[in-house]
């Protein structure tokens, strides 16, 4: 498409830095393809979602990160209204880039800018959590804060290893949760060592995990671990792993459009490998977003 504006912001720190050495490249394919460019080099995952907030004057909002970041960018576009909202851009070079997989874009940067300059746009779901919105997964529980706790320097060196060696780091410290809610009319009350609402279809890079989750029917995939003593626990959560949930019987996956989660005591959550609010948590499909893909 001619004549865009496209403003691209990127984190620096993101994927072994590897967008930093071909910003070049990335701005001269964007501007050989009719885009007026503008380039923000992001200062920290806020300056992400408020240069997002004020992106109203483009038409093309490119964020150059992993999930994390297109998890701030987003939050900061929805505060646009829908009529003067950019369409966004996608460069994945981070460690797992799960959107990135689910909407099958190019692993290569220059590749993946060429799908953000044909201009062909895919309406997306979005979940939101309390006041927040999330594109992947909101989680509570066993390794779900393992991302905000990994050095960026570990996590660009060893990758989805870091993830791995940071969980089996926090299992002796863990302690389960109960959760109440209401599904289909029934109230249900279990004592979890896992929770996951998901939108896209995997979850830290593992690619089995929700295989029927969609980002387009408006549904939401829950997925619940209980807890049921450790030598248990583990096997249930090799099984989630591993996507074998159908052998494992104990837990507990349905689709729904809105749910509400009451703790027995305040819980921290996670929303695309970022910070999210604390329980209780209203649980529920978000506003659709536009994506270049």
């Amino acid at each position: 498409m001619k004549g865009q504006r496209l403003r691209l912001v990127y984190n620096p720190y993101a994927g072994r830095r590897k967008l930093t050495v071909q910003l070049d490249t990335v701005i001269r394919i964007f501007q050989e393809s009719g885009n007026e460019v503008c380039v923000h080099r992001a200062c920290s995952p806020e300056d992400m979602e408020q240069i997002a907030s004020r992106s109203s004057d483009v038409d093309r909002f490119v964020i150059a990160g992993g999930d994390g970041s297109i998890h701030q960018a987003v939050n900061g576009l929805l505060k646009i209204p829908e009529d003067q909202r950019p369409a966004l851009g996608i460069l994945p070079v981070g460690t797992a880039n799960d959107l990135a997989y689910a909407l099958h874009l190019p692993k290569s940067i220059p590749e993946a800018c060429k799908v953000i300059a044909k201009g062909n746009v895919f309406r997306m779901d979005t979940g939101q959590v309390n006041d927040r919105y999330f594109v992947n997964v909101a989680s509570a529980g066993l390794l779900t804060d393992v991302s905000q706790k990994v050095d960026t320097r570990v996590k660009n060196t060893l990758g989805q290893l870091a993830y791995i060696l940071k969980g089996i780091e926090t299992l002796p410290s863990f302690r389960p949760f109960r959760i109440e809610y209401e599904k289909d009319g029934q109230q249900y009350s279990d004592d979890v060592v896992l929770f996951l609402a998901v939108n896209g279809h995997s979850v830290g890079g593992l690619r089995k995990l929700v295989p029927k989750a969609s980002l387009t029917d408006g549904l939401l995939e829950v997925l619940i671990v209980p807890a049921a003593g450790w030598p248990e626990t583990i096997r249930l959560l090799l099984n989630v792993l591993r996507g074998e949930k159908v052998s494992a019987e104990k837990i507990k996956e349905f689709q729904t459009t809105e749910l509400t989660i009451l703790t027995d005591r305040p819980i921290k959550s996670d929303l695309d490998g970022e910070y999210g609010p604390e329980s209780s948590w209203h649980i529920k499909i978000g506003p659709k977003i536009s994506v270049l893909c």
